[in-house]
């Protein structure tokens, strides 16, 4: 059909379209999720220091969203703006009745990373999921904290204190440098694979032109071998001409023998005593 194959392609870019529309729109919803965690973390006192959109240490395009410290210890928040219905049972999460455990192994992905900054203060690094818009939803998924921006400020505020005014500020220099060293540093190469072993190939040790190379035999070194197949199949041929002509080789020597007998030159021991030499 005519112009088929153009609307084929219309068809395909389209599609490409639409893909690229949602996930901008899922950045821009992210994006608003972590305006929204900022903001929300600005309610803290001044014994609380935060940092936001941070380099990933190690990660080329990763970021982290907040890193809080203070009283209570470090808190590395990830912002989530989900739809749906998000619920955290039995250190399970799920949005729609669907498991999320990609985004918990992530949050604690996040703070291990930051924990390797953290020097001293690396065990009392934390990781957090906050939820904007969620009332009600708080708990534990393992180690991650689950939290909205509804309750964050309470969850942080009510932890167990471990840090002084004076450990806050110094892990909060710590981390900035750190963090800030983490951003302008290249990312970490990766390994590359081990090539598979290949065998050696030795080098030929040349020989002197006009050497022939010496034959050796499978049951030692220097050994002369025999006749060779030629040499064997001349000798076969040889006999086989030789008994092919062997009777008319001795009809020829007996016809010699007959004539010289004829000729008198030949004396046999039957005649010597005949007279006249008559048999």
């Amino acid at each position: 059909m005519a112009g088929e194959s153009a609307r084929e392609v219309a068809r395909r870019a389209r599609e490409k379209a639409e893909r690229l529309h949602r996930a901008a729109e899922m950045f821009e919803r992210g994006a608003d999720g972590e305006a929204a965690t900022a903001q929300i973390l600005t309610r803290l006192s001044a014994d609380w220091i935060a940092f936001h959109d941070v380099r990933w240490p190690g990660r080329r395009l990763a970021n982290v969203d907040h890193v809080l410290i203070g009283p209570g210890g470090i808190f590395v928040i990830d912002s989530k703006n989900w739809s749906g219905r998000v619920t955290a049972h039995g250190g399970h999460l799920r949005q729609n009745g669907y498991s999320r455990e990609r985004a918990v192994a992530g949050a604690a992905d996040a703070a291990l990373a930051v924990g390797e900054l953290a020097g001293p203060y690396c065990a009392w690094v934390r990781p957090v999921l906050c939820f904007v818009g969620r009332d009600g939803l708080s708990g534990w998924c393992r180690e991650v904290m689950i939290c909205t921006t509804s309750n964050v400020v309470e969850m942080v505020t009510t932890c167990p204190v471990v840090f002084s005014p004076d450990h806050v500020r110094d892990a909060a220099m710590r981390l900035d440098l750190a963090l800030r060293s983490a951003a302008t540093a290249p990312p970490r190469a990766q390994s590359q694979p081990i090539p598979s072993a290949r065998p050696v190939h030795r080098p030929v040790k040349p020989r002197p032109v006009g050497t022939p190379r010496q034959r050796r035999s499978s049951s030692g070194r220097g050994r002369k071998k025999g006749p060779s197949l030629t040499r064997f199949l001349v000798g076969i041929a040889m006999l086989i001409g030789l008994v092919s002509v062997g009777p008319q080789f001795a009809s020829v020597i007996g016809g010699l023998v007959a004539d010289q007998v004829t000729k008198g030159r030949l004396t046999t021991p039957a005649c010597a005593g005949a007279v006249g030499g008559d048999c």
